[in-house]
């Protein structure tokens, strides 16, 4: 293994750990939209998201300033974007139950994201450092499995305000 597949490899993981950080960014900005406008009936459920997002996207940018990369607490273009509907649906309608599947449905993109995340770590294991992989395995796979948390506990919130 050379020193330049080494740098590439490393670089390609720390590119797709740094798009889920993104992701995560982004989720923090929309969830900071929706709960200046949030009904009672899905205020808790909204923090608590919220700051699940909040401390993943801290751990990965822990991970990323220890791999010597920079990353931003900008997010994305698209963050904008939702900020934007979001506004725009609070400015006609109350952000309350009907919003939660499309809250999943955001939530199952960051699941998405972890995957994208962890396959491109799969595939390029053998030519990083073992420190990287095992730490940038560690962090995928445990905050993996909280979105997953999360997923269920919104659609549990939501199927207990539908009845």
């Amino acid at each position: 293994m050379t020193n330049e597949t080494l740098d590439d490899t490393t670089t390609e993981v720390l590119d797709a750990v740094g798009d889920v950080h993104i992701a995560l960014i982004d989720a923090v900005h929309g969830y900071d939209v929706m709960l200046e406008k949030a009904e009672p009936e899905i205020r808790t459920v909204l923090e608590t998201t919220r700051e699940t997002s909040d401390r993943q996207a801290h751990e990965l940018a822990e991970f990323l300033v220890a791999q010597g990369r920079h990353p931003s607490d900008d997010g994305s273009f698209m963050s904008m974007v939702h900020e934007g509907v979001v506004r725009t649906r609070a400015f006609f309608t109350d952000i309350d139950g009907d919003v939660l599947p499309a809250v999943v449905d955001g939530e199952r993109r960051i699941v998405s994201s972890y995957d994208d995340a962890l396959e491109t770590l799969a595939r390029n294991m053998d030519s990083l450092p073992r420190a990287t992989f095992d730490a940038a395995h560690a962090v995928l796979m445990k905050h993996r499995s909280e979105i997953e948390d999360v997923v269920r506990r919104l659609a549990a919130r939501h199927h207990a305000l539908e009845d």
